[in-house]
């Protein structure tokens, strides 16, 4: 029996958010008796435990995605001649999409465009100085997405916005395989210290500059710990402003890590204030350790996460005087999940719903 090919091509293959659930779904597909193929520009970070399973990667050898195309298009052409039932190319962000889309004209391959992050960051000049090359970019996203076979979103949110404004069909919404099982451990009230953690990049885009302006003109009213997990191009430049605000002695950079437990234990508050959002997995993963969260109301997946206040609260985008404000509220009323709402709405999210969905899709398509 012919297998079907599943080619995932995404260009940054490093650890954490994308590289994970990528890495993630792989491997599941192996187990389903799929034959699998990674794309990276760059090394992958995964490499090692994909080969391990059985999965083929290749690495292009580019500085720039935009460089690859034609080594994608020779890819293509080549899966395309060989021996499987089916072949799906899955590529992942706008830019990696839209070279995709380009690199199939004329190849018989169905093409997948998957979104994990939000379209959102192109049409806001506030959030980048890139606004011309980001305008020209969502055009294309509107012109080019339309020769796909699917285009999969993180969250409702975003499926919402390619169909009413960018007029696009054939979008389903997947969520990230966020949680591999439902935790049922009970959160931690009683505390001296508040353990507030970030988890995510060190970028501009995620607003930890947000976090820590509330943070300091909190540091005489409460008592707290911040635990960073992540690393980033402003990694420095949070540091310092760090030092000006003097809270250093509040922080703690941890760097990655992997073992969501290790994260999450023992913490009371998880604080998300980035700018645009896909779907945040470690949203997912503070509800499901019973880490109460407060996130901003970006666009994208944050208010679907936390199901619209009732598994969490959210706070104006960029303001960290409501932050601020909403962090003394947890201070003072320390919120508790509703557990049967908890476990009702993750399992959503879960590893099994994730798979599942894009299973009956590669069966349908």
């Amino acid at each position: 029996m012919k297998k079907k090919r599943v080619i995932f091509f995404l260009p940054n293959f490093s650890n954490g958010g994308a590289g994970e659930s990528v890495f993630k779904l792989a491997k599941y597909l192996i187990e389903k008796k799929f034959s699998i193929l990674l794309v990276s520009v760059g090394n992958n970070f995964y490499k090692k435990e994909l080969l391990k399973f059985g999965c083929s990667v290749i690495e292009l050898k580019k500085k720039r995605v935009l460089f690859s195309i034609l080594e994608i298009r020779k890819i293509m052409f080549k899966e395309s001649k060989k021996n499987y039932s089916k072949i799906f190319f899955v590529s992942n962000f706008h830019y990696a999409n839209i070279i995709s889309v380009i690199a199939s004209l004329g190849i018989e391959i169905k093409i997948i465009l998957t979104e994990r992050s939000s379209v959102y960051e192109l049409i806001n000049s506030s959030l980048n100085k890139k606004f011309f090359k980001d305008r020209l970019l969502y055009f294309f996203v509107k012109i080019f997405y339309r020769f796909s076979s699917q285009i999969i979103t993180n969250s409702k949110f975003e499926k919402d916005h390619f169909k009413n404004e960018l007029k696009l069909k054939k979008v389903i919404a997947i969520h990230p395989p966020s949680i591999k099982e439902i935790n049922n451990s009970m959160t931690n009230i009683l505390y001296k210290i508040i353990k507030i953690i970030y988890v995510g990049r060190i970028s501009k885009e995620k607003g930890l500059d947000i976090i820590i302006n509330a943070l300091a003109n909190l540091k005489n009213e409460i008592n707290f710990k911040l635990f960073i997990y992540g690393q980033g191009p402003e990694e420095n430049n949070i540091q310092k402003m760090i030092n000006k605000l003097k809270i250093k002695d509040k922080i703690n950079f941890c760097g990655y890590e992997s073992n969501k437990k290790k994260i999450f234990k023992g913490a009371n508050l998880f604080l998300n204030a980035s700018k645009f959002e896909g779907l945040s997995s470690a949203l997912v993963q503070s509800i499901n350790f019973n880490v109460f969260p407060i996130c901003s109301d970006a666009p994208g997946g944050n208010i679907e996460v936390i199901k619209n206040g009732k598994l969490g609260w959210s706070f104006k985008l960029d303001d960290a005087k409501d932050l601020e404000e909403k962090i003394l509220n947890f201070v003072v009323k320390k919120p508790l999940m509703n557990k049967k709402l908890k476990n009702s709405h993750l399992k959503n999210f879960t590893e099994e719903a994730s798979f599942r969905k894009y299973l009956k899709l590669f069966n349908r398509l």
